[in-house]
């Protein structure tokens, strides 16, 4: 019997709220009359110490209340809370998950399941922020669950004091080892929901897209999941354990404790390791994570080269996700990915003439800089575009596609790009994460709400969004986004262009990639 049912007893028409019995316990959430849709928010899922494993959460007494989110990892301000967007409240046990379900009857076998995996430079970002929210996705029929995993320090450090405490010899993972445990949960909790552990897909943007490759890569993966679908991220964005002991060590002594001594690293508060932004203490991490881990192209490369990743550490990871997909560790996962087109297009304003554009590639692509020039000269008149579009495609474009390459010898994928400029704010293009309130329909959430203040611009994309949701739902539910147009197999070297009007147009590879990654 579907526990679900409950709802009824417990008087949904007066109270809104959704009432089930899961393996951990009894569960109150809420319920979204207007959409058919029933939810389940800050979901504990796991207890973690500092920088151990994380354990799972065994049972709980009671009624656990589900209705608001959980608590976000600690974390400092990045672009969305700057902009005002809403992160919730910050705190060590930040293990959480939410569950957005259809009301109803669930298919034979249950819902397909999609797991949604957050951005934010692996540094910040929350499963709470509203722009994921799960209802409009869950309402086509699917279940949704977006899940907490830990960031920064608390989620990527890596040490060699860390590596011995540890029986199975993991570090530098702990925000890896909670999405896998974040995934553990689904397979043993979502049965009681009404969803299908055995066909379960993984999605995620940004960082969420690096670690939807992680996960493709990892070892200990196996049986987690079915499906997968990566925005604007990339496969070889991981640290190897030298790079990562030799910040960690720095680190440590920076904050006055010894790298061996991890009775001291526990003790700090957490403050001391996200001081005030302008403070000698925070200006100084600055100047280790630039001494340890130097810098690569634009904004994006910045990221690239901070201490803040995945690590092989030989059990996690065991080689770079990249080599693992060529390898076919992920052999008949099908896969869905894509990227924006401008993905770094306000690095445009820090280049003015075709002489600094040039000098940049120099910079940071010496043998490929004169080719380079003359090829973005070609395609491009004005410098500040060029260079923008460089860094988009370096840095995202390029990673993106290079994981369709390369699980296309092994499973199904399908190729995007996602192409919308705002008639409102047209200086931020196709921006990274312009995707985003297409595929939860959550366009109206502060700050995604200012690219849509007028009705036509809202109208503009309503029936390119839903096609976008019903994608993606296709995807999770059949192998393939079906859809019209028909969505061929990257094999086909077409890919789906999104925008007002959708269309298929030829694979961008070749003319946005070649020369810039080793291909």
């Amino acid at each position: 019997m579907r526990l679900l049912a409950l709802l009824v007893a417990f008087g949904l028409s007066l109270a809104q709220t959704a009432y089930l019995i899961t393996p951990k316990g009894s569960v109150q959430g809420g319920v979204n009359t207007g959409a058919k849709v029933a939810y389940f928010l800050g979901i504990p899922f796991a207890r973690a110490e500092r920088w151990k494993a994380p354990q799972p959460i065994k049972t709980w007494d009671g009624i656990l209340q589900a209705t608001q989110v959980g608590s976000a990892c600690p974390q400092r301000p990045y672009l969305t809370s700057r902009l005002g967007g809403y992160v919730p409240p910050q705190s060590e046990d930040c293990l959480n998950l939410n569950v957005w379900l259809p009301l109803g009857t669930p298919p034979q076998g249950g819902w397909p399941v999609m797991v949604w995996i957050h951005g934010g430079s692996f540094t910040g970002g929350a499963a709470g922020e509203p722009v994921y929210d799960g209802t409009a996705l869950a309402s086509r029929g699917v279940i949704v669950v977006s899940l907490n995993y830990r960031l920064g320090v608390f989620g990527y450090l890596a040490l060699p004091a860390l590596q011995v405490e540890d029986p199975q010899k993991r570090v530098g993972n702990y925000g890896t080892l909670d999405q896998l445990e974040g995934l553990r949960w689904v397979q043993e909790n979502i049965a009681a929901f009404g969803g299908d552990p055995h066909n379960v897909t993984i999605f995620g943007q940004s960082a969420g897209g690096m670690s939807v490759c992680t996960l493709l890569g990892s070892p200990l993966s196996k049986g987690l999941f079915q499906k997968a679908i990566l925005e604007s991220g990339g496969c070889e964005y991981v640290k190897t354990l030298q790079e990562g002991f030799k910040f960690g060590e720095a680190l440590s002594k920076q904050l006055g404790c010894d790298p061996a001594d991890l009775a001291c690293l526990r003790a700090l508060p957490r403050e001391k390791f996200f001081p005030s932004e302008g403070s000698p203490a925070y200006e100084a991490i600055l100047k280790l994570i630039e001494g340890v881990n130097p810098g690569t192209p634009g904004t994006g490369e910045t990221f690239a080269a901070g201490p803040y990743k995945p690590h092989i550490d030989g059990v996690v990871l065991d080689q770079t996700p990249l080599q693992a997909l060529r390898e076919g560790r992920a052999r008949g996962i099908p896969l869905l990915a894509g990227s924006t087109t401008q993905e770094a297009w306000l690095e445009r304003f820090s280049v003015s003439s075709w002489e600094e554009f040039h000098q940049k590639v120099k910079l940071y692509l010496p043998k490929q800089a004169d080719q380079v020039l003359e090829d973005y000269r070609r395609r491009y008149s004005n410098p500040g575009d060029a260079w923008g579009y460089l860094v988009g495609n370096y840095v995202l474009f390029c990673p993106t596609y290079q994981a369709l390459r390369a699980q296309s010898a092994f499973a199904p994928t399908f190729a995007y790009v996602f192409d919308y400029t705002s008639p409102i704010l047209p200086v931020l293009g196709s921006f990274h994460g312009a995707e985003l309130p297409w595929l939860f329909g959550t366009q109206t959430v502060w700050p995604f709400f200012t690219l849509y203040l007028s009705d036509a611009a809202q109208q503009e994309i309503q029936d390119a969004a839903g096609r976008m949701q019903a994608y993606w739902i296709n995807f999770a539910k059949n192998d393939t986004p079906g859809g019209w147009p028909r969505w061929p197999q990257y094999t086909s070297s077409k890919v789906l262009w999104f925008a007002p009007k959708l269309s298929l147009r030829p694979d961008p590879y070749t003319e946005r990639c070649m020369g810039l990654r080793g291909e």
